[in-house]
């Protein structure tokens, strides 16, 4: 069977879905019958190549096309006939309308339809206009957790029976083991312990307004705490900093810019707290690694973030300042308390992998194909 992979999501700074593309494609080359194939099609070069060339059952496809989407519909279907491919996965909301052989398509979150104005208005066109054709054409659909599946029942009227949830998984790498980059790391970005974290990309829908507002009240109190903002600069990110100016806190609050892989895990392993007062999230991966980190984790209760969580973190109401504050201070200040959110972290946290993610990826391409 010829397994096709629609890779053009993957860019060279990843972000969440380019890591869920990236490392899916990568634990599903491991997995492969011995009649599979796998063909990875980009318009650019997919960090991939070199895993190709030392696999028989591995290829990649590029096409140095320039626009992502006509090259997805219009020359995308072409190569999927010149190859054979039996069956192609798309891993970003949108398929190839016109490709012959059956499709599977990841549906992350429905944000530009529950929560249009922390997008781009571009953006929100394109997915409203794609995503539900492309749910309609697709053989599957993959939800990533099952409050994104409950979104597309709802929000969607996706047939149930064609949707499934397969969770993402979590990087061994982010571990509680300290590493000899660790230093390094905090003198690479110029942070001082201790500190609390966010990793993510600065946009609205991560509501680092309420994040930093909670900071201030906390760092009267706390006056040796540092923020750290770890992530690329998002759309309407100016309001951030705007806030950071306002409140004085460009001494205390350092914002890194994008965190090269190198380092990442460093910054998680050693913050006091891992914080992620989202409004709104598919599946929530930077929680998730954190407790891999043994990181305790505060996140807002909504959507799928205590499907991630679970028991293993504090939550807090994604519109409250002082309820944010308060959980800051108590898990920065309470050792026991730190402790217990470690652990159940720890133990939360092995409960998804990478490899049963691809291993129940395949099982859906292989029944997709055999339709």
């Amino acid at each position: 069977m010829n397994i096709g992979v629609d890779l053009s999501a993957i860019q060279t700074n990843k972000s969440g879905v380019e890591w869920y593309t990236h490392q899916l494609v990568h634990a599903m080359a491991e997995l492969l019958g011995p009649d599979e194939r796998l063909f990875l099609f980009s318009t650019r070069e997919t960090g991939f190549e070199a895993e190709a060339a030392a696999r028989d059952n591995v290829t990649v496809v590029h096409s140095n096309f320039r626009y992502q989407e006509p090259w997805r519909q219009l020359l995308l279907p072409l190569l999927l006939r010149r190859h054979n491919i039996d069956v192609c996965f798309f891993t970003n909301f949108v398929l190839s309308v016109l490709a012959h052989c059956p499709m599977v398509l990841t549906i992350h979150d429905l944000s530009f339809k529950l929560f249009p104005r922390t997008h781009k208005l571009r953006n929100v066109i394109w997915t409203r206009s794609l995503v539900p054709v492309s749910t309609r054409r697709a053989s599957r659909v993959i939800a990533v957790s099952h409050n994104t599946k409950l979104d597309l029942l709802r929000g969607m009227n996706v047939n149930a029976s064609k949707v499934s949830v397969v969770h993402e998984g979590v990087d061994p790498r982010f571990n509680p083991e300290p590493e000899t980059d660790d230093e390094e790391a905090l003198k690479h970005y110029g942070i001082t312990r201790p500190y609390v974290l966010f990793v993510g990309t600065l946009e609205p829908r991560k509501n680092l307004n309420l994040l930093i507002k909670g900071f201030d009240r906390v760092s009267r109190q706390m006056p040796d705490l540092h923020l750290v903002l770890a992530g690329k600069r998002g759309w309407m990110a100016q309001a951030i900093f705007d806030e950071l100016e306002r409140r004085d806190l460009l001494g205390r609050v350092h914002v890194t810019g994008y965190v090269r892989d190198r380092y990442l895990p460093s910054l998680y392993r050693q913050a006091s707290a891992f914080i992620y007062p989202s409004l709104y999230e598919g599946f929530g991966l930077p929680p998730l690694e954190a407790m891999a980190s043994g990181t305790p984790v505060i996140v807002s209760r909504s959507s799928s973030l205590p499907e991630v969580v679970g028991e293993a973190g504090v939550y807090v109401d994604p519109l409250d300042m002082d309820d944010l504050a308060r959980a800051i201070t108590e898990v920065v200040s309470d050792e026991g308390l730190a402790a217990r959110l470690r652990a159940r972290g720890l133990e939360q946290a092995a409960r998804f992998s990478w490899e049963r993610a691809a291993r129940e990826t395949l099982e859906i391409l292989r029944d997709a194909a055999r339709v």
